[in-house]
């Protein structure tokens, strides 16, 4: 299965609810141009994914966060906070309304609010890593 299909469905299987891309186009155009911002990392904790709003909220390119461990994100003060959050994310599946303080690439500091993570997992329950759809955010 692609990798945004996957995506897809496992918000759906997670939360319930369809993801907020829309419905009109193809899929790879309908989360890159999603009104949100949407990340992934895998099971190691490297970026995955970036949407077009995801990488301008980091203040970066494809490029350079891909592949890039997703612990920079978080401020050392919330290092702990964000284990604790991706602990309680494999455990239940996702976690809503998620709020924190994350880094962007070069180096300012943003607050997400109402953040949904979820656990990428395909229909055989096997967990690929974890994505996160901002739906507010602030500087």
């Amino acid at each position: 299965m692609p990798f945004l299909e996957l995506l897809r469905e496992s918000f759906f299987r997670a939360t319930n609810t369809t993801l907020p891309i829309g419905k009109d186009g193809d899929l790879t155009s309908l989360f890159f141009n999603a009104p949100y911002p949407i990340a992934s990392h895998d099971n190691n904790s490297l970026f995955t994914y970036a949407n077009k709003r995801a990488l301008s909220l980091f203040k970066t390119d494809w490029v350079n966060m891909i592949g890039i461990n997703s612990s920079v994100s978080a401020p050392e003060t919330a290092q702990e906070d964000r284990n604790k959050l991706l602990a309680n994310v494999t455990k239940l599946g996702f976690v809503e309304n998620y709020h924190g303080k994350r880094n962007a690439f070069d180096g300012s500091v943003f607050k997400i609010d109402k953040a949904t993570i979820w656990n990428i997992m395909d229909s055989q329950k096997i967990i690929h890593g974890q994505a996160v759809i901002i739906m507010e955010h602030s500087t």
